[in-house]
């Protein structure tokens, strides 16, 4: 075969398997009178339409890099993505004799010649014809004999062992393309801004001092609110802090916000430059009649006690009033006690992710959610009181109803106010030496409970006997980098995985320069962005969120 052709058959070869297996499952072909096999089938289809869509995701990567090489453009191999025998596979502007002298592209065409192998077995085995996807048409006694054959076929095992052969292959095939594309994650992080990061942990860090001022303890204050505030830790693209920056907090009362013992607040910046240019301006962009003058500060009450105004009954979604930085920076707040929450939810307690990690009902989509949105969080908070460099599954909170149900998708860090920065002092002193000496303790922190979240254990739980046995500043990392290279997840989430626990490619003196935010945005955000559009089978990240 010449050029990329080999390519194209394997993207061909995939659902003619498949539909053919299908085929069998729904009776029916071959095995219609097996009912006993029909779920077998059909877990085998599933998983090899797992395999189809891994090795399209690797197969574009390592095509985009080679038009990138090549000057094409990727709306060709859109184009050719979507036709297996396209001629362009085999001739044409990509097929350059400089590109094929490269060693990584001929280990990819080599592995994907080893998995044709394996998948031309598969179908074999299954007797399905290569043109249509459908069984071979056979008399009753030639029927007899190959219903025999895909029964013994399914006892032994032999598909299963030609997909898992071929599930190996495709792992690394997108290992050497996540390795190899420089040049097209380059791209990608172009069209991406982190500067949205700056304005997001500037206007947390006045949130916490407002806290601070503004949430009286006892005894200047007699109210039964426990002082700690739950502050929701979000996903924030540039795309979504562009249409507006809002914070959300959780309170606790031992007396009911009627008809809750919680209460959930909304904060946005108020009545600066900023505020303005973060809104949603597409509005503006239309021949409209004029729009009723927008409230000024002088419209809303300058709160000096937020625990009187939060135990105050409110059923509306009205602001609040605002409450002021000592640098005159103000946040506008309002109750979202109209928000939709299950009735189960009135009555609350939280419950860690410790506690959960086990936890059936916590499934992968939720934990991969929850990796990005702890991944995000980290470049919004990093170095703030909020989230500081050391942090673990201790420090994330989630709501829990009254009959056990847990709010996977709102994840919150607690931070108390009754005496000032005791919780961060006990955080940082029961964290184990080698967090301490991290060459970037907030990304080794995210690591570690990246990996807890994939494996569902703890760390202390997951070391072997050797690493049990050696000091804790030597068996941290060495248990981290094994089990990060241990995993069996996607490529995209076990890349995220080694950078936090090994590092970035350069040395930063500060992790709020700009560099170390495009780096972070590039290596670890974006392929946990991917991973979880993977699950969601949706294209937005924001609609995955």
């Amino acid at each position: 075969m010449s050029g990329f052709e080999i390519v194209g058959v394997v993207l061909a070869v995939f659902p003619v398997i498949t539909h053919g297996l299908k085929f069998y499952s729904e009776g029916t072909g071959l095995v219609n009178d097996l009912f006993h096999y029909q779920h077998v089938l059909k877990r085998i289809g599933r998983g090899l339409a797992r395999e189809q869509t891994s090795f399209s995701n690797s197969c574009r990567r390592f095509m985009e890099d080679v038009a990138n090489q090549c000057g094409v453009g990727e709306e060709e191999i859109a184009e050719m993505m979507q036709d297996p025998t396209d001629p362009r596979w085999r001739e044409g502007d990509l097929v350059k004799e400089h590109v094929f002298r490269q060693k990584s592209v001929q280990e990819y065409l080599d592995t994907v010649e080893d998995m044709n192998e394996e998948l031309a077995k598969v179908r074999d085995l299954t007797a399905i014809d290569a043109d249509d996807g459908q069984s071979k048409p056979l008399d009753k006694k030639s029927r007899r004999r190959q219903w025999k054959k895909i029964i013994l076929v399914l006892k032994k095992d032999d598909i299963t062992r030609h997909l898992e052969e071929a599930g190996r292959l495709n792992t690394f095939l997108a290992r050497l393309t996540e390795q190899n594309q420089p040049m097209t994650a380059t791209r990608r992080v172009s069209r991406r801004s982190t500067k949205h990061y700056v304005r997001i942990r500037s206007h947390a860090i006045d949130l916490y001092e407002i806290f601070q001022n503004r949430f009286p303890t006892s005894p200047s204050c007699n109210c039964m609110l426990r002082h700690d505030v739950n502050m929701k830790l979000e996903f924030r693209s540039a795309k979504i802090t562009a249409k507006g920056l809002y914070f959300h907090a959780i309170f606790t009362s031992n007396i009911a916000f009627s008809p809750r013992n919680w209460r959930e607040i909304e904060m946005e910046p108020w009545e600066t430059n900023e505020t303005k240019l973060c809104r949603d301006t597409d509005r503006h962009s239309h021949v409209r009649f004029a729009d009723p003058p927008s409230p000024t500060a002088s419209d809303y009450e300058d709160i000096s006690d937020l625990c009187a105004t939060i135990i105050r009954p409110s059923s509306s979604r009205d602001w609040l009033g605002f409450i002021t930085s000592e640098k005159g920076r103000q946040h506008r707040i309002r109750s979202m006690d109209y928000h939709q929450k299950l009735l189960d939810f009135n009555n609350i307690d939280t419950v860690s992710l410790a506690q959960v990690l086990r936890d059936k009902s916590f499934r992968q989509e939720q934990r991969s959610r929850l990796a990005l949105k702890l991944a995000s969080s980290v470049m919004q908070l990093h170095t703030t009181d909020w989230l500081t460099d050391f942090w673990s599954k201790n420090d994330i909170l989630f709501l829990r109803s009254l009959d056990a149900t847990v709010d996977f998708n709102g994840p919150l860090i607690r931070r108390s106010f009754e005496t000032r920065n005791m919780d961060l002092t006990d955080i940082s002193q029961s964290l184990p030496k080698p967090w301490l000496n991290a060459s970037i303790p907030c990304l080794f922190s995210l690591g570690i409970v990246l990996l807890e979240l994939w494996y569902r254990e703890v760390f202390e739980n997951l070391k072997n006997e050797a690493e049990r046995k050696m000091p804790p500043e030597f068996s941290d990392p060495l248990a981290a980098r094994r089990l990060a290279n241990e995993m069996n997840s996607g490529p995209n989430y076990k890349n995220s995985v080694l950078r936090c626990i090994s590092g970035l490619d350069a040395v930063y003196t500060s992790l709020t320069e700009e560099k170390f935010q495009n780096e972070v945005e590039e290596k670890i955000l974006s392929p946990l962005e991917e991973d979880l559009k993977f699950y969601c089978d949706i294209k937005s990240i924001e609609d995955c969120i």
